[in-house]
């Protein structure tokens, strides 16, 4: 097998997070990965099999996840042992900041004459800063970078110019930062193919399935994810990824969706090769009434029967539910509220009642959803600590009202690490009410080395103090536990060792801020003597993490499938003109 063309690195939120003693609390609790965030993008996967389409050869190295797993995994002696033509490393979300950089860093260090470029939503926006850092030559701005990255490779490739491929940032030969134009923004998301056999081509090709899992426990909760646009219709206050923040800052002034058929052979072809839950990314109703028709009409046509989630950015109404439910054989909903408080939910850009809410999770069980996730932040914009703990008491009502449905599953985590480069509250932090600790990449790398979440987080808001953010944080996530428990939706178990882990993780904050007060070499050398203690509470804090997962089964259809696939790579890797490939890119010079 020739070497891989391109290597895309996915970087732990730390780099050396195995010799830092840092309370990362419950960062990660609502989501898949854990507190150094070793999921990587979905875009690892839209680009890698693009670019394989068009004649080169692209490996996915999650060096996150091989750390995490591999206590003596050596990073250096990985990277210094790998021949790419280009490295490629995502900063997708802020909290790369310091683990991408000192990736990058490895890179040129063992690797001195092979580019690294960089791509994401936050490295679009640092995108001159990163050019300050000699380790980094490009970036590619924008949410749909396959094309100008497959020009760059090959651009790489034969020693030819960069000047025209669009959405590059880069410097030329006298060291001047070059800003190319912003023109490679697709009004459509039909180009790229969401083909996650690329990511199993990856495994099959290396014999190397570790460093292609998309984050730890993958195996054992195969959960894979369909993305229906890129953009956003909704202006949620402190989302980098809103319709303002992409309108400024990412190119981008209308959302691209996916023909409703190809997200429905994208979900097809996950269904045929993993057991798993499907989660569909953003709303998809913000396409209209007719997209939802025919996007749902279809997943019946298919027969689709793994379990599959949606998003959904405001409370659906009874006939919608009456729809998924007359096509779909096991759905479940998300909707993130932020807020039991109307008020503080409008602040935050959600505009919806409480009570539209309640009625919308009284019409989604009635339509046979499966499972109700509902989630609360803290921080967010005019938030008190008083409205905070009145989380649990609203919880406790609605559960009383849907009559103790144990499948309606309430979570609460605070908006951490960072408030989102390019949001409309990062922008104009004084007009919602926040005082802002980090502006720059650089000042933002160096809050991720900070001992606990609260010294990290990148903003103070006004309504509150950190400490008192903290606080309520953890007690109302007790009080939500207690409700879970008494209605059933956990066992007594679970919520037992829930609240133990949160009542020690108060503890912990409240040592670190003790520590916080003594001067160095001594503060660095309590929080060593400290480190293991807090490891223990870097996970499943405010809930327990298998909360979050749906069911999977695995049966012969899968095994069948897979078997062939592994058949034909082995295939097409012995006699590569087996494989189908776009030679668009492939006959330039």
């Amino acid at each position: 097998m020739s070497k891989p063309d391109l290597i895309l690195l996915h970087a732990p939120s730390v780099y050396d997070f195995r010799e830092t003693s840092i309370m990362y609390g419950p960062v990660s609790d609502l989501v898949p990965s854990s507190p150094i965030f070793e999921m990587y993008p979905l875009g690892f996967t839209t680009i890698g099999e693009y670019l394989e389409r068009h004649g080169l050869h692209v490996k996915v190295s999650n060096l996150a996840l091989l750390m995490l797993t591999k206590p003596r995994f050596d990073v250096e002696k990985a990277i210094a042992g790998m021949d790419p033509a280009i490295f490629g490393i995502d900063l997708h979300w802020a909290p790369h900041a310091h683990g991408s950089i000192e990736i990058a860093r490895i890179c040129k260090k063992y690797h001195p004459d092979t580019p690294v470029v960089f791509g994401g939503l936050s490295a679009s926006y640092f995108h001159e800063e990163l050019m300050e850092y000699d380790c980094v030559d490009y970036v590619l701005r924008g949410d749909s970078t396959e094309d100008p990255f497959t020009q760059l490779v090959y651009a790489v490739k034969r020693k030819g110019s960069v000047a025209d491929i669009p959405n590059l940032t880069y410097k030329d030969a006298s060291g001047a930062v070059v800003v190319n134009p912003f023109s490679c923004v697709p009004p459509e998301f039909d180009h790229v193919k969401l083909d996650y056999s690329f990511s199993m081509r990856s495994v099959i090709r290396s014999a190397d399935m570790s460093s292609s899992l998309p984050f730890k426990g993958w195996l054992s909760y195969p959960v894979s994810a369909s993305l229906t646009c890129r953009g956003c219709t909704r202006n949620c206050a402190t989302c980098g990824g809103s319709a303002t923040a992409f309108r400024e800052h990412f190119g981008r002034d209308r959302v691209a969706f996916r023909d409703p058929e190809l997200l429905v052979r994208d979900i097809a072809h996950i269904a045929k090769h993993i057991p798993g839950p499907v989660f569909v990314l953003n709303d998809f109703r913000q396409a209209g009434d007719e997209y939802v028709k025919e996007f749902i009409t279809g997943l019946k046509r298919i027969d689709f029967k793994n379990p599959i989630g949606f998003e959904f950015f405001t409370p659906p109404a009874e006939d919608f539910y009456a729809l998924l439910d007359e096509n779909l054989n096991d759905y479940s909903v998300e909707v993130s509220a932020e807020s039991h408080d109307d008020a503080v939910r409008a602040a935050f850009g959600k505009p919806y009642t409480w009570e539209q809410l309640s009625e919308s999770i009284e019409h989604a069980f009635k339509h046979n959803c499966q499972r109700f996730d509902l989630y609360f932040m803290t921080g967010i914009p005019t938030q008190t600590a008083e409205s905070v703990l009145g989380t649990a008491p609203a919880v406790e009502e609605l559960y009383a009202r849907i009559g103790n449905n144990p499948k309606l599953l309430p979570f609460i985590g605070p908006m951490a690490p960072f408030l989102d480069p390019g949001s409309r509250v990062f922008e104009n932090p004084e007009e919602f009410g926040y005082t802002l600790r980090a502006r720059t990449l650089e000042e933002h790398r160096q809050l991720l080395l900070q001992p606990s979440w609260k010294h990290i987080l990148n903003y103070i808001p006004d309504a509150m103090t950190l400490d008192e953010l903290v606080d309520s944080t953890y007690e109302a996530a007790v009080g939500i536990n207690r409700v879970k428990a008494k209605v059933g939706a956990i066992d007594q178990k679970t919520a037992m060792a829930t609240e133990r882990r949160i009542l020690e993780a108060q503890i912990a904050m409240a040592r670190i801020d003790d520590i916080m007060r003594h001067e160095e070499p001594e503060r660095g050398q309590l929080l060593d003597a400290y480190r293991e203690e807090i490891a223990l509470l870097n996970e499943s804090t405010v809930c327990e993490k298998s909360e979050l997962n749906w069911p999977a089964k695995m049966n012969a259809g899968h095994i069948f499938n897979n078997a062939g696939l592994l058949f034909k790579v082995m295939a097409e890797t012995l006699v590569p003109a087996l494989r189908k490939r776009d030679t668009r890119y492939m006959k330039q010079v």
